[in-house]
């Protein structure tokens, strides 16, 4: 999970289109908050990512659920308040059910850093000191689902650790002289500049692998070497302080 920027609301989504669909959903509780400029600016707002998991919605947000903050049949007048709306996927969506985060509040992405209440152990999300809004939102949206999550955290990040380790490889052949080509600085620099941009916040999981890349031994040994070899550059240096944006600590 990542801060996100709220957007401004779609122009479409005037005050008086609002309260008109308010009082339809009242009327009937249609579906009213699907509209494609909706989903639409949701999707771009999230990078096309659940806002909760981190799980890619699908070309085009064909998997986005419109999520309401605080629940639609409880607080029927923020049904399309703007602020009140996130993208989120099917399963954190029906975890968090009718969920009253009025009384029980969990992290809002547009309004909270994560990074404030949680932390990784074990690729599982953990509450910073037990604080309540962490376990709230950890235990309501079932973030350490075993098979539907962790698995797959790990997996992501146990295949990028591995790339690491060749990498590091490759890097002290460099270093030894055995094979110092422009041809291995080249395919050195590249693969760990492809590792960053994996844990941008545009990326699937984004966090998960900013926080395990950033902390990596094999990481800090390329960094520290190519530092010193004068080719850790601009964009290592803006991709490493993009990831870092968004890494949660690791204990």
């Amino acid at each position: 999970m990542i801060k996100i920027k709220r957007s401004d609301k779609p122009k479409e989504l005037t005050d008086e289109i609002q309260n008109k669909l308010t009082r339809k959903f009242k009327q009937d509780k249609k579906e009213v908050w699907r509209k494609k400029y909706i989903t639409d600016a949701l999707f771009k707002m999230s990078n096309g990512k659940c806002c909760y998991c981190e799980t890619t919605l699908g070309e085009e947000g064909k998997a986005l659920n419109v999520e309401h903050y605080h629940h639609k049949d409880k607080y029927p007048d923020e049904v399309v308040k703007w602020d009140n709306l996130l993208p989120s996927c099917s399963r954190c969506n029906s975890n968090k059910g009718t969920h009253d985060t009025v009384l029980e509040p969990i992290i809002d992405p547009t309004v909270d850093d994560p990074k404030d209440f949680l932390y990784f152990k074990n690729y599982r999300y953990k509450s910073i000191d037990r604080n309540e809004k962490g376990l709230n939102t950890i235990h309501v949206l079932y973030l350490n689902d075993t098979n539907g999550l962790v698995k797959v955290r790990f997996n992501v990040c146990n295949a990028l650790c591995d790339k690491l380790l060749d990498i590091e490889e490759l890097l002290q052949e460099y270093i030894q002289g055995t094979s110092n080509s422009t041809r291995r600085k080249n395919r050195i620099v590249n693969g760990i500049k492809d590792i960053l941009i994996c844990a941008q916040p545009t990326k699937e999981y984004s966090s998960i692998i900013a926080s395990t890349i950033v902390n990596d031994d094999s990481y800090k040994y390329i960094k520290q070497e190519l530092d010193g070899l004068g080719l850790w550059g601009y964009e290592l240096k803006e991709l490493e302080d993009g990831a870092k944006k968004i890494m949660l600590d690791m204990k």
